[in-house]
């Protein structure tokens, strides 16, 4: 951490700002977020005061300030800027996580280096160009980074994707995990929303979903590796092909029947040793929709029947299980 906040510093020097750096190589982080705020009012338009105050912030533990701000600014920012000022965030909060574990404390590592991971996929949406209205997958990369990273630039790996909405977790897949030449994703939707997305937006947005979808994974460059497919998920899975898979990601409809459904019909499509991820287990229902089907439920019941075929490798957010040998 120190050679980097070094380097940081000198950069910083140039331009009479190695103060903040200082403070922040001095774990004086109150102080640095002061600085970076005063910088800020003296002179709005110098875009790494931003980022460094982001910095500051998150080592400070202000996650929300710290993330609307830079989210605020990424608009407006260089992208080859954006890129080594991520650089420099990503050392330092990885440096912070390692330093954290070294003193045993684990949460306070887990936090950076989550923090670190976020930094990485704020400045790769940018830099790649995607435009996407919701962010519901971000914080879900410091898991990916974790559990997928052995299928990545692997060839013929094979993923199948039930609801992809605006194509987040596509665009990142493809990027980041299927970038040999011959791997795949099937994407399944009804680009029709579900109960809690006909809640909470308009008819005008959700009928624009599948343009945005088509919009972002043209930006990843490999669209020929998408198969799109429209259609109720458990009325497609039935015609595709058994063990095909090496992940199948369930984020469709969030109704525990509809969960369940989706895992059984989607296990004997899955290889042995593939990956199963669940999201949103800890999503609820207002009482007022579908009290009794909250995501959970499913997901629960599908691991109790198939508790000795699985290993759970992963349960908060999201679940993430591994197809085991006796299937």
């Amino acid at each position: 951490m120190e050679m980097r906040l070094e380097n940081m510093s000198k950069d910083l020097e140039e331009r009479d700002y190695s103060k903040g750096a200082k403070y922040i190589a001095q774990h004086k982080y109150s102080e640095a977020i002061a600085f970076y705020k005063k910088s800020i009012e003296t002179d709005p338009d110098l875009m790494s005061n931003y980022w460094y105050l982001c910095l500051a912030l998150l080592l400070q533990k202000q996650e929300s300030e710290a993330m609307a701000i830079w989210r605020s600014i990424l608009e407006k920012a260089d992208i080859e800027k954006v890129k080594n000022w991520t650089l420099d965030i990503v050392e330092v909060l990885t440096a912070e996580a390692i330093r954290c574990k070294a003193a045993f404390d684990f949460e306070s590592a887990h936090r950076f280096y989550g923090y670190a991971a976020i930094a990485r996929g704020e400045a790769w949406k940018k830099v790649k160009g995607y435009k996407f209205t919701n962010d519901w997958f971000s914080q879900n990369l410091p898991i990916w980074e974790n559990y997928l990273i052995h299928l990545a630039n692997k060839p013929e790996i094979n993923i199948l994707e039930i609801g992809s909405w605006e194509g987040m977790s596509a665009c990142w897949l493809l990027d980041r995990i299927l970038t040999h030449e011959s791997s795949r994703i099937t994407c399944i939707d009804t680009f029709e929303g579900s109960i809690e997305h006909k809640l909470e937006y308009n008819d005008s947005y959700i009928k624009s979903v599948e343009e945005k979808f088509d919009f972002n994974i043209s930006h990843t460059g490999v669209q020929e590796k998408v198969t799109k497919i429209i259609g109720n998920s458990q009325d497609v899975m039935r015609s595709l092909p058994l063990k095909s898979y090496d992940m199948l990601y369930i984020d469709g409809s969030h109704l525990a029947s509809d969960v369940l459904m989706d895992a059984v019909l989607g296990w004997g499509l899955v290889k042995i040793g593939g990956l199963i991820v669940f999201d949103d287990y800890d999503f609820k229902f207002p009482n007022s929709v579908d009290a009794g089907q909250d995501t959970k439920i499913g997901i629960d019941a599908f691991l109790k029947v198939f508790c000795k075929k699985v290993n759970i490798i992963h349960q908060g957010h999201q679940v993430i299980i591994e197809k085991g040998v006796v299937a």
